[in-house]
């Protein structure tokens, strides 16, 4: 019997892992993915000889999906969790920000105003009701709950940092989410949050994904965009292009930016003119990473949180102050990260522009920063690395996975909601398509012709998810 053809477009952990399980099923998988290498935001490079990300990733205690891959795929010893240490970079001065009693300490504030600030706080974390934050904007609740410093100081650089242009447009209910993953990766002993990163890095996972799939003849295209899909209603088979021309496949699964998709099934529009608007509507910032490497150790701290005003970038990090640096032979790794607009003069300057703008505000942080002593460095511009959550998005933002176009579902990280995207999620994501897949593929099998269920119900929000497993 003829083994039914799947095509995966986008090689990050959805698409790797939904090639993963459906090849364990005996299906034919393509995957298409337009960069030069599998990972997606997750993927990696060599620093000086070193197998890092792109950009920063770790894992959270409470990440159970990708953990149980991991287990699955026996690589959990090469997974150790580490504490982590946060410090806010402020008018001219780092402050520790690991305790409650750093933040009393955080001279910045006025001593009412850190109170306020800690049980600002402390009260999210037990909030339960998330819907309820979903209808005001994080900026706001933040003002009206936590105080205008408080907001000033703390707050509003972070979020003008994150989302740029639209800082005052993302939904509290977005904060709650961040929030609660870091409060739920807390462990007594260590003293306070842990985080998890592979021996190898991320890329260890993408390995022992990959092997498999090659072993099982997985024709894995990369620097292959897909610019068009179309179904044939006489074969039910699904038609991509590409730059080699048409290819039919029985089924399809784009994990590709939603405004991206809008354009591949465009033909389709007509069918749905929501369901496209929906697509349309959701707005994406992009990603700058720096990561260098250079024996000098001039922070104690792992992250670094830029509330300076007018700052070059929003977040700076020691990967070495976390794991340590002998997997590195002694070198220490740092990242520099921002979230700006598509059309921000970071998408496009020259590279050693961008990088001396930014080693030149390491220098203003950490005097001791000698810019000669860096021994290598990457600089990676990541398109639609963020998308934005502003209120209303669960209700006019959300579609199915289904598409308008017949056999093509789609799976990207703005479907999950109200948690932040990552490889936790993806991986859920990309287990959960595999499941759809082969149930749409039985259905073709026994003659069944699946309708074009639009204006169904949104996919299932994280937190709805996790209670319908129970």
């Amino acid at each position: 019997m003829k083994k039914p053809r799947v095509c995966i477009i986008g090689g990050g952990f959805t698409g790797l892992t939904a090639a993963y399980r459906l090849s364990k099923k005996g299906v034919d998988v393509t995957i298409c993915e337009a960069s030069d290498r599998l990972g997606g935001l997750a993927a990696g490079f060599k620093l000086a000889d070193h197998s890092v990300e792109q950009a920063y990733h770790f894992l959270y205690k409470t990440d159970e999906f990708i953990l149980s891959l991991v287990d699955e795929l026996d690589l959990s010893d090469r997974l150790t969790y580490h504490k982590s240490s946060v410090s806010t970079y402020y008018d001219g001065t780092l402050y520790p920000m690991e305790s409650p009693l750093d933040l009393i300490r955080f001279k910045p504030l006025s001593f009412i105003n850190r109170i306020r600030a800690g049980v600002s706080v402390l009260w999210l974390q037990h909030e339960k009701d998330w819907r309820k934050l979903s209808c005001t904007t994080a900026l706001e609740w933040l003002r009206k709950y936590a105080g205008r410093q408080v907001t000033d100081v703390i707050w509003e650089p972070l979020l003008r940092g994150k989302f740029d242009r639209y800082y005052d447009k993302v939904t509290m209910s977005w904060l709650w989410g961040r929030l609660l993953q870091r409060v739920e990766s807390r462990d007594k002993q260590a003293g306070g949050e842990v985080l998890g990163y592979f021996d190898g890095g991320f890329r260890v996972i993408v390995d022992a994904l990959e092997k498999p799939l090659r072993e099982a003849n997985t024709d894995i295209r990369l620097k292959t965009p897909v610019t068009g899909i179309t179904h044939d209603p006489e074969t039910d088979e699904v038609i991509i292009t590409t730059d080699a021309g048409e290819e039919r496949f029985d089924r399809v699964l784009a994990t590709v930016p939603s405004h991206i998709l809008a354009r591949m099934i465009a033909p389709y529009e007509e069918r749905d003119p929501e369901y496209f608007e929906r697509l349309k509507s959701i707005d994406y910032l992009d990603a700058a990473v720096q990561v260098f490497a250079t024996p000098q150790k001039f922070t104690k701290y792992y992250w670094h949180n830029i509330n300076s005003e007018n700052a070059p970038f929003v977040v700076f990090l020691s990967l070495t102050n976390l794991v340590g640096s002998d997997r590195f032979d002694g070198l220490n790794i740092y990242y520099i990260g921002d979230y700006v607009p598509p059309d921000h003069e970071y998408m496009s300057m020259a590279p050693e522009d961008l990088k001396e703008r930014w080693y030149g505000e390491i220098k203003k942080i950490f005097p001791e920063f000698d810019r000669q002593a860096v021994v290598d460095d990457g600089l990676f511009r990541l398109r639609n690395a963020q998308h934005i959550v502003d209120i209303g998005f669960e209700e006019n933002k959300l579609v199915p996975h289904q598409t308008p176009c017949p056999g093509v579902l789609m799976c990207n990280f703005s479907q999950i909601y109200p948690m932040d995207r990552g490889t936790n999620y993806a991986v859920r994501d990309g287990d959960r398509m595999a499941e759809q897949l082969l149930d749409s593929l039985a259905k073709r099998n026994h003659g069944e012709r699946e309708a074009t269920p639009s204006k169904t119900r949104p996919p299932l929000t994280v937190l709805e998810s996790a209670s319908s497993a129970k």
